[in-house]
């Protein structure tokens, strides 16, 4: 079988361009740190690795949702501690106002001092997020919760609870409404100024009493929507526990599925380094046939 000079030099042409091909793919693996540079390189592994890259985003974005969860649940920790710091206090008020020794302008001190504490209060339970929401009017959480009309104090959202989804499966309420934390307190100060303010030198003991009730009622139900934020973030750290777990098992096997074995494509680059060279040495070779250079 006779072999023509124009057979040649295609046969030669194409194993310099197949050489140069390889050459480039593993000098881009290289530079790109990864094995799988285009699907058509390992159609499967890309397919799986597409599949790896969604659940990796779906963690981050979940982990994204409880640091905005955290925040808010922490912050509204902090508020309901100052809250309880302020109806100790109240209620402290009250006990010494139930005495028949303190005199009217004491009493008026001690009505003084209660009145500053509901204005406290309305601020903490107006408190609003790093967004600009207010963290206690449920879903009407764009203007404050709590409205004043002369001494009254009215609750102006509603009792909808905010939830946001941290993970896969699980919702978490992210705060909860006012009127289920500050409801009878407003009230219940108002009406121990009403009675320490009134005329006369004696006092209203029953209803101060009702008061100290009413004011222990409301602390221990801040109490309790504590440790109910208390047990979420303790949840939010669990589940950052596994997310954390989850996420490190998906990247390795990402890493296994596309991520370079440098030592080895190092390796066949020098490989195919040699190839090339050789390729290109054939090539300027068979250029260079042909039967007229013999001819004088």
């Amino acid at each position: 079988m006779r072999i023509s000079t124009v057979t040649m030099f295609e046969q030669s042409l194409n194993s310099l361009n197949r050489q140069q091909g390889e050459f480039l793919k593993v000098g881009q693996q290289i530079a790109s740190g990864r094995r799988v540079v285009n699907p058509s390189d390992d159609p499967l592994a890309a397919s799986r690795a597409v599949s790896v890259g969604q659940s990796i985003s779906s963690v981050e974005q979940f982990s994204t949702a409880r640091v905005s969860v955290r925040n808010s649940l922490s912050q509204g920790e902090s508020v309901l501690n100052s809250v309880s710091d302020s109806l100790i206090r109240a209620k402290t008020l009250l006990v010494q106002a139930s005495s028949d020794t303190l005199s009217p302008a004491d009493r008026q001190s001690v009505a003084a001092e209660l009145r500053g504490l509901r204005e406290g209060l309305l601020g903490q339970a107006n408190t609003t997020d790093g967004n600009g929401r207010y963290l206690f009017g449920g879903f009407q959480d764009s203007a404050p919760p709590f409205e004043r009309d002369g001494d009254a104090i009215t609750y102006e959202g509603d009792s909808n609870v905010r939830v946001q989804r941290v993970d896969g499966f699980r919702e978490m309420p992210v705060s909860d409404p006012g009127d289920a934390i500050f409801g009878d307190i407003f009230d219940t100060l108002q009406t121990a100024i009403g009675v320490l303010e009134a005329e006369g030198k004696q006092v209203d003991h029953e209803s101060l009493r009702q008061a100290m009730r009413d004011v222990d009622a409301s602390f221990d139900n801040v109490l309790t929507v504590r440790a109910s934020m208390g047990a979420r973030l303790n949840e939010l750290d669990a589940i950052d526990t596994v997310a954390g777990n989850r996420m490190l098992s998906y990247q390795q096997t990402l890493s296994q599925l596309v991520d370079l074995d440098y030592a080895e494509a190092i390796t066949e680059y020098s490989l195919r380094q040699v190839g090339l060279q050789a390729a290109q040495r054939a090539y300027v070779d068979v250029q260079g046939l042909s039967l007229f250079d013999y001819l004088r």
